[in-house]
């Protein structure tokens, strides 16, 4: 019998088809099923970890981009049996899903998981303050950190879709640049940085290609940074952004890296893991050793 977790973000509510696809592993013959429910931060990491300690065999994600990176993270820091991870997507942009292409149709969960219908994915690893941090599809440091940060202020009173068009709106009044450097194989710059985005996958922000160019099984960084691209710039490009096409700016680069060094010069550099806030200075990422097996219906 399959050993499956489902941890459910509780805040977010579940429609109809979730609630018909959770009845239907309860009632399961071939699965054994233990239903977690997050009441605040962290409840997902830890719960993800019991996950690992108890041998399941595969971690059901129900909720968005952040609740999956909680999930990630308590099964990197369990350092034991590592399950498997499908999602059933119940966020408000749901990027990871998206840079892995899945359809993620409910009706098929339960039998993809009996057949074993699984893809190998990499999974990034940041280093700071002897401090480990893991995302599975992007993070960035700078005005993509920014909007995170303004988006976690905005949670009590806002969310949805709506939450997230303000933030950014909030964040491009008075934001200002920070001097960074930033090391990388065959790769070394020191500027004014708007942007710079180390991606696994390819997708962020609610829908923004912000990396063209990534594989999540590629076993490599891909790396996004906007140096002196101005915030009218950014704005000038957004619709290209959303279809996935590369900006077409001197101060825009792309390339790919097994590793990134990146360390605050001057001025306020936020980051962000797969939409979740993480405030910190000097920056090492690469991905870990450990790939991910994640679900494909």
């Amino acid at each position: 019998m399959i050993k499956v977790g489902i941890i459910i973000n509780a805040y977010r509510k579940q429609s109809e088809a979730v609630n018909t696809v959770l009845q239907k592993f309860i009632k399961s013959l071939e699965i054994d099923t233990i239903i977690y429910k997050t009441q605040g931060q962290r409840d997902a990491v830890n719960f993800a970890i019991e996950c690992c300690v108890n041998k399941m065999d595969v971690i059901i994600a129900v909720g968005g981009d952040g609740t999956v990176n909680e999930i990630i993270n308590g099964m990197m820091q369990a350092q034991t049996h590592l399950p498997k991870l499908a999602v059933i997507p119940n966020g408000t942009g749901n990027d990871f899903v998206r840079s892995m292409g899945l359809t993620c149709k409910l009706e098929n969960l339960h039998e993809a998981i009996l057949n074993n219908c699984y893809t190998q994915v990499d999974v990034g690893q940041i280093d700071y303050e002897d401090k480990k941090r893991y995302f599975i599809n992007i993070g960035d440091v700078g005005f993509g950190g920014k909007v995170v940060e303004v988006l976690d202020k905005q949670r009590n009173y806002m969310g949805g879709k709506a939450s997230y068009a303000m933030a950014i709106l909030r964040s491009f009044i008075g934001y200002r640049r920070p001097v960074l450097q930033i090391v990388g194989e065959n790769f070394h710059y020191e500027g004014v940085v708007l942007l710079a985005a180390f991606c696994n996958g390819s997708i962020f922000g609610d829908g923004i290609v912000i990396n063209p160019f990534a594989k999540m099984n590629d076993g490599k960084l891909s790396i996004t940074l906007f140096g002196k691209v101005s915030l009218m710039d950014y704005v000038k490009n957004l619709k290209a952004l959303k279809q996935g096409k590369p900006i077409n700016h001197p101060e825009a680069s792309y390339f790919e890296s097994s590793y990134l060094e990146i360390k605050i010069i001057s001025g306020k550099a936020v980051t962000e893991t797969d939409g979740e806030y993480l405030a910190c200075g000097t920056l090492k990422v690469s991905l870990a050793p450990t790939k991910m097996d994640v679900l494909v219906y």
